[in-house]
């Protein structure tokens, strides 16, 4: 069922099927969402490997805003794969929060906020230090750009309460950065010992553990308590080099609570692990490898909804941290032998979060992708809205992002 839903709509109504609609973002050039750019940028794209400018990404990351309005989020724009690195067609581009709202069948763009550095130039989402992917100019993988230290490969954004601004998290060191309410980048937050000489403040204050995480497998999610005091951000998928077997089959990844009441002034208040589920969950194969956690949004208290994802859908999970154990408070709590596989978790007295499961995607064949990047829970508490990142329609194969909306059996909240 397309377009079920015209907004606003009492959405706690029994519509008597657990898919309430699909929509599609329709062809959107580029400029609509980066107005800086030249009509030569974007033509030089093309030529540099990507064909199709008017498909953009929305869904790395999305919240909910009320009245069927929406914010996504881009992540670092439109790169392919070269060996050992990405290029990057349209290296300017700005990662940018996106508004917009549901009508008929379609994702309509309302404006786009491209983040910018404090004196307001934007900012890119190249890589910011060696060792990370190497940037290239086109798709013949020989010309190489400059690294950024101000770059974010943006994947998830919460709204600060009273017109403050953005949480956002991100894969390059990784970090959590807060921006204005016009999208200039107050500060940043990284591990300990990761400090890009970037344009805008950054301080290292994060567990220094997560600086383990593997490549391109950075901060992907992120959830806000409703007065906007505790964050949550999760690393995509387990930390360690898969060359190790112990790391490679581990199915645990790393969490962290954060006090943001200030987010000039953020502290770390709790480190966890989160149990992914076994591959057999999947009606494809997949090895530990392949499961990520990809969006979260706050229920209450220390509730999150997790989505999990790997070949052939995804789960979404809701998951309690209220008994699970603060490992910051543990000598052993930034040991990365606790993220090998097989590690007795009872044995050592750590408890892991409880999980419900409330969604498996494939039981709905509408939801037909395995990239389901960004998750939202609307105001009725049951219905829950799931969005794609169609990768900006690299390979020129992608369809158009989509959003679906999806109600529960039972509210949450």
């Amino acid at each position: 069922m397309r377009g079920s839903l015209a907004f606003p709509l009492a959405l706690g109504l029994a519509l008597g099927q657990s898919l309430q609609g699909t929509y599609l973002l329709p062809p959107t050039p580029i400029q609509r969402l980066l107005p800086y750019l030249a009509p030569e940028e974007v033509r030089r794209a093309v030529e540099a490997g990507w064909p199709r400018t008017d498909q953009p990404a929305l869904g790395s990351g999305l919240a909910y805003l009320g009245q069927g309005r929406f914010l996504g989020v881009t992540d670092r724009g439109p790169n392919g794969d070269c060996p050992g690195g990405k290029f990057f067609p349209l290296p300017r581009f700005a990662p940018s929060l996106v508004f917009f709202r549901l009508e008929g069948d379609r994702i309509l763009v309302e404006r786009s906020l491209p983040l910018r550095n404090p004196i307001g130039k934007p900012i890119s989402g190249l890589p910011n230090l060696e060792g990370e992917d190497i940037p290239f100019a086109d798709q013949t993988c020989q010309s190489r750009l400059s690294l950024d230290p101000d770059g974010l490969d943006v994947e998830d954004v919460a709204v600060l309460p009273g017109g403050r601004g953005y949480l956002l998290v991100e894969e390059n060191s990784p970090s959590l950065v807060y921006a204005d309410a016009g999208g200039r980048i107050l500060m940043r937050y990284t591990p300990q010992g990761v400090r890009p000489r970037a344009s805008y403040p950054v301080r290292d204050l994060l567990p220094a553990i997560l600086r383990e995480r593997r490549n391109n497998r950075g901060l992907e999610n992120l959830a806000l308590s409703g007065d906007g005091k505790t964050a949550w951000a999760l690393l995509q998928s387990p930390i360690g080099p898969t060359r190790d077997p112990a790391f490679d089959a581990s199915l645990v990844v790393r969490a962290v609570r954060l006090d943001v009441s200030d987010p000039l002034r953020v502290q770390v208040t709790g480190m966890y692990l989160v149990p992914f589920s076994p591959p057999s969950a999947y009606p494809k194969p997949n090895r530990p490898r392949d499961l990520k956690y990809s969006a979260a949004t706050w229920v209450r208290e220390e509730q999150l909804l997790l989505l999990e994802r790997a070949e052939g859908g995804a789960r979404v999970f809701l998951v309690d941290f209220a008994r699970a154990t603060n490992l910051l408070g543990r000598p052993d709590g930034q040991s990365r032998d606790l993220d090998k596989a097989g590690v007795d978790y009872g044995g050592l007295g750590i408890r892991l979060p409880e999980r419900q499961l409330l969604l498996e995607t494939w039981r709905l064949p509408e939801i037909d992708t395995d990239k389901l990047e960004g998750l939202a829970l609307m105001e009725d508490g049951q219905t829950l809205a799931l969005m794609d990142d169609n990768d900006f329609a690299i390979t020129g194969q992608e369809g158009p992002t989509q959003l679906w909306l999806v109600r529960l059996p039972q509210a949450l909240r």
